[in-house]
């Protein structure tokens, strides 16, 4: 009989396919109200169990108890945060299948998940630790100095004390050559890995920060956030919404009106019954799509299937119904935006924000008091005119040169002097804003430890298994029969090579840049980093209706759903497409792990899904002072938590050494050991 055994690469690609899956899976699945319901605490407190473990786990290490969001009220998430999530979902907002190309909603939500992917690998797995060497130097201009750097500065982070030579360190100076060297090569690392983009999001981000410049202003601040009374009106910010998406509306009606009045377009009652399909109920619809999966056929010819003669539209008449249906769905989503932001009754958008605006009512006033804030505003608007500048895309073909990540690279560096001399100032003259993010930071920085020791894949890899995930992968794995095990064997195998690959490019890119900083003719498009490959991994298996009454599925990979996906609201093209053309041919295509994914994931949702280890943000090394804050931001509903409050080291493995009060800990409903 054969034996199987999970080497540490195979069991790192296990524990990369299914957290990849599960983070995409719980962020779509977000779109049910039913998911909503089910979601667990903070939103439904009383449910002990999370139809959506991994973003659950991760509200509640880091979101929580970031200072000024741990002080709102329960309410704040039990009625505002669930009330606009639930009104969202009853909407029904149109799918990207139906469009025919990737929208706003899916390229946020698939950037969304990879960051989810990312961060749930490190809290369950950990960061693999290895030797420090707090005295060694680094040449700034040296890539693989550099690239080293990164790791020897998460290891102090997470591992070290470096977090408290930081602080320290910034209170004193507001020079960064004054700090350590670790932390200069780091920075740097940081620095550059923050350039990474994709398609149109230049200039995505420069009409989104013209709109916010040309509205903000220190005397209209509070209006932004609810100027009128509750359920009065629109204050200024839900008028600007509501004005943005009108005018996509009115963009939107024109281009339909195009289509009614063109000679060769389908009849009235086609078009009647393209413009009705957005209203269906969800059940209908999916009986629409339903329809598709079992007949190979576009969403036109699957609405249109009760008229007769629906097959017989010209390829004309099909390819105008298409961006018809396209434009109706466009129109009711922005409607229905507006009226769950804008007009709902009650106003949960203005309450929400003017709840958090009161929670960071002490931060924002501290702040005041520590740093000039008018030479602050001005080094923003600095940085944020020389990035639209950069951003600036000048003709619609995009034929003028690209920026390159070289570009944002030297933006970055320009503007850091005074990144630094803000922290300084806050450090410095904000002793209790330095106290509470310096607590968080280091909370932060604990979900990432490893319990226990686990080898590396290979010795240049930061890949060590699966991490404290490890012995609960195994145990899944081991629960295969062995034709089973052979299969996932097999794709773990490749999928190990793609996560080589993808490391491998890009450190390649991280060196090239390096070296290309000081030429200003550099045109790198593709800055280093996995996340951007995982991303548009996420958007090219999105899967996008057929361009053809009957054929195949398309996906967002294909050139027809790009090039639709660049159309604007007014149905010109944005001139992004010789840049997404370079990002294309860089992009490493993921192998088939579709074994794994059926096999393996249910027994990892259901393992999430369990009663574990109680998140370790309850616990006293936070500080006494940090967890009465926690205690008191709870308000109405600390009888309910003192139920779940307990005396649990026995519990905790890493409380073992410390004594039986050691910690305070979340956990189950034993109400006996709640202290006093």
């Amino acid at each position: 009989m054969a034996s199987f055994q999970l080497t540490a690469s195979q069991s790192h690609a296990l524990f990369d396919i299914l957290t990849h899956h599960e983070a995409y899976a719980e962020i779509r699945a977000l779109r049910n109200p039913a998911t909503i319901a089910t979601f667990g605490a903070p939103l439904e407190p009383a449910n002990t169990t999370s139809s959506s473990p991994l973003i659950q786990t991760l509200l509640e290490r880091f979101l929580l108890v970031l200072p000024g969001l741990r002080d709102v009220s329960p309410d704040f998430w039990t009625r505002n945060v669930k009330g606009l999530a639930t009104a969202l979902d009853d909407t029904n907002l149109s799918e990207s299948y139906d469009k025919g190309s990737i929208g706003i909603r899916r390229t946020l939500s698939t950037a969304i998940a990879a960051m989810v992917e990312y961060v749930s690998r490190g809290t369950l797995g950990g960061y693999p630790k290895s030797s420090i060497n707090i005295d060694r130097q680094y040449d700034l201009d040296n890539s693989d100095d550099v690239i080293s750097a990164w790791d020897d500065f998460l290891q102090q982070i997470i591992y070290g004390d470096l977090l408290d030579r930081m602080f320290k360190k910034a209170a004193e100076t507001d020079k960064l050559s004054d700090h350590e060297p670790v932390v200069q090569a780091g920075v740097k690392y940081a620095l550059v890995m923050q350039t990474l983009k994709v398609g149109n999001a230049a200039s995505m981000l420069s009409g989104m920060v013209k709109l916010i410049l040309a509205k903000l202003n220190m005397s209209t601040v509070t209006t932004w956030f609810g100027g009128q009374g509750s359920d009065s009106g629109m204050n200024l910010l839900q008028q600007i919404i509501s004005s943005v998406l009108s005018s996509d509306t009115n963009e939107l009606r024109k281009r339909a009106v195009a289509i009614e009045k063109e000679e060769k377009s389908p009849n009235k009652d086609v078009l009647e019954m393209l413009k009705a399909y957005g209203t269906k109920q969800p059940e209908e619809q999916g009986a629409d799509s339903c329809r598709q999966e079992m007949l190979p056929e576009s969403i036109v010819s699957a609405v249109l299937s009760e008229l007769p003669k629906s097959k017989d539209l010209s390829p004309m008449q099909h390819e105008l119904a298409l961006e018809y249906i396209a434009i109706q769905l466009a129109i009711r989503d922005r409607e229905q935006l507006i009226n769950v932001l804008c007009n709902h009754q009650p106003d949960l958008f203005t309450s929400s924000i003017r709840t958090l605006v009161s929670a960071y009512e002490p931060i924002i006033r501290a702040l005041h008091q520590a740093v000039d804030l008018s030479a602050g505003v001005s080094d923003a608007e600095a940085f944020l005119t020389d990035l639209i500048n950069i951003s600036r895309v000048d003709n619609k073909s995009g034929s003028s040169r690209n920026p390159s990540v070289e570009d944002y690279c030297r933006l970055l560096d320009k503007h850091q002097g005074s990144s630094h001399r803000f922290i300084h100032q806050v450090l410095k003259n904000g002793k209790d804003l330095s106290k509470w993010y310096r607590e968080y930071a280091e909370h932060a920085a604990k979900q990432y430890q490893q319990e226990t020791f686990h080898p590396r894949a290979d010795e240049h890899s930061t890949n060590a298994a699966a991490g404290d995930f490890t012995p609960q992968l195994e145990s899944l794995f081991g629960a295969l029969s062995d034709d089973d095990k052979s299969k996932v064997l097999k794709e773990a195998d490749k999928h190990a090579e793609y996560l080589s690959s993808l490391t491998e490019t890009s450190t390649t890119r991280m060196k090239t840049v390096i070296r290309q900083l000081c030429a200003p003719d550099s045109d790198t498009m593709l800055g280093p980093g996995m996340f951007l490959s995982r991303w548009q991994a996420l958007m090219d298996e999105a899967p996008i209706t057929p361009a053809e009454p009957e054929g195949p599925v398309r996906h967002g990979k294909d050139a027809s759903v790009k090039d639709a996906t660049r159309v604007d609201t007014d149905g010109s093209k944005k001139g992004t497409g010789g840049l997404q053309e370079k990002v294309e041919v860089s992009m490493v295509s993921p192998p088939d792990v579709s074994n794994c994914v059926c096999l393996l994931s249910p027994g990892f949702r259901d393992t999430l899904m369990r009663p574990g280890p109680v998140p370790s943000f309850w616990r006293i090394e936070l500080g006494e002072q940090f967890a009465r804050s926690v205690s008191k931001s709870l308000g109405n509903s600390l009888v309910h938590w003192r139920h779940r409050l307990l005396f649990a080291s026995h519990n905790s493995p890493r409380s073992s050494a410390a004594g039986p009060t050691s910690n305070i800990l979340l956990d189950s409903d034993d109400t006996q050991a709640m202290p006093g």
